[in-house]
């Protein structure tokens, strides 16, 4: 029986990107290979990074949005919290549900501009390649209001290039991805999908300029706030301010 205080208050995705939808639909069988070939298997070090800001859970409830397969709960183990996911595309809820992991609870399927919880649920909140798709107004204050007091927020996710490495990086992004779908439309379809589609997504994408102010607007102080691999991504953390910190 579902805890009252996991109980579904509804979902709508209608405000999530086409793209996503475009991309995902579909991608869910090869979505873990697809993860490490269009990031040169960086992505395991991009989790890394998340489970240190994450830190242990002391048996509380963590939220991953966007948490496709359940790759990140797969690869990071326990570390004290129980996952609940929620993810756009029932296929992949599917298969994440499939590897039976000891660290995961419910799994929902949702949107993360409009999250399907009760207010103070979760003490800590992880959410990997999201936040470009969706409003980060909306996704800041659905986190401010979900997030217990002093829960941590972790998130990462490809940014426009900048910086001394900004000319490879584009090259990657523009030449590299391009390479790959056009190597794969013939075998793999969905695969294909997702590397022609990402560079544009990536171009248009402002999210790292608008996550930290729109984090301290719900309610959060940010721990950090980088590019990890020469500006590949960009990594958010911030803690939810105690009522004690909160401005009147």
């Amino acid at each position: 029986m579902e805890s009252p205080a996991l109980a579904v208050t509804g979902t709508d995705s209608r405000s999530l990107h086409s793209e996503a939808l475009s991309i995902f639909r579909g991608l869910a069988a090869s979505y873990d290979r697809v993860v490490d070939g269009a990031t040169f298997f960086q992505d395991r070090y991009w989790k890394s990074w998340a489970v240190r800001n994450l830190g242990q859970g002391g048996g509380a409830l963590a939220l991953d949005i966007g948490c496709g397969t359940l790759l990140f709960e797969e690869r990071v183990g326990c570390r004290g919290w129980t996952f609940v996911g929620l993810d756009l595309t029932e296929e992949m809820l599917k298969l994440g549900k499939a590897k039976n992991l000891g660290n995961v609870g419910p799994l929902v399927a949702g949107d993360g501009e409009r999250l399907p919880f009760p207010d103070e649920t979760f003490g800590a909140v992880v959410s990997c390649y999201v936040p470009k798709y969706i409003d980060v107004k909306r996704l800041a204050a659905e986190l401010g209001r979900i997030c217990k007091p002093g829960a941590t927020a972790v998130l990462y996710d490809f940014a426009r290039p900048t910086g001394a490495f900004a000319p490879f990086l584009n090259l990657y992004i523009r030449g590299g991805l391009g390479v790959m779908a056009y190597l794969l439309g013939v075998v793999r379809r969905e695969e294909a999908t997702t590397f022609a589609a990402l560079p544009g997504i990536i171009e248009r994408t402002t999210w790292d300029r608008q996550i930290v102010g729109a984090m301290q607007g719900a309610g959060f102080s940010p721990d950090e706030a980088r590019t990890l691999t020469a500006g590949a991504v960009y990594a958010y953390c911030g803690k939810k301010r105690m009522a004690a910190e909160l401005p009147f």
